[in-house]
């Protein structure tokens, strides 16, 4: 099983669009499989280690969101932890958040990437996801 961000943004959305209306949910999930996503990057040096940074990791997703296990995915979450967030228009728009740690001499090197779908109206929600969580694991 394969840790799959597309299938993860469309049935965040088809959860929204069920929230709206009962049959909702098939139409925004219909809708999110035709979107582009928005991804960025973001790198981070954390003056912790690794098993630190991932538990900071964990515990900043879920207060921003909710964290996903990776466990199922045959060890691939090794040095990963992820979580969908609120992003883009008053946090509306879902979107996947993965923070990749390795060790470095400083401490801990962080990747935080995030991705969102993306319509016609532009609002980098992938962008501003990683953006948030960054700053969170920077506060220390």
């Amino acid at each position: 099983m394969t840790f799959d961000k597309d299938e993860l943004l469309i049935g965040a959305l088809g959860d929204v669009g069920g929230r709206v209306s009962p049959g909702g949910r098939r139409g925004a999930e219909k809708a999110a499989r035709r979107l582009r996503k928005d991804v960025f990057e973001v790198e981070l040096v954390v003056r912790m280690p690794p098993p630190a940074a991932a538990d900071k990791a964990g515990q900043v997703l879920s207060e921003h969101g909710s964290v996903l296990d990776l466990s199922g995915n045959g060890g691939d979450s090794d040095g990963r932890v992820a979580g969908i967030v609120g992003s883009g228009a008053a946090n509306l728009n879902p979107a996947v958040v993965t923070v990749t740690i390795r060790a470095a001499s400083e401490g801990s090197r962080l990747v935080i990437r995030g991705a969102a779908k993306e319509g016609l109206i532009k609002q980098r929600a992938g962008e501003k996801a990683a953006k948030r969580i960054a700053a969170a694991m920077a506060a220390e």
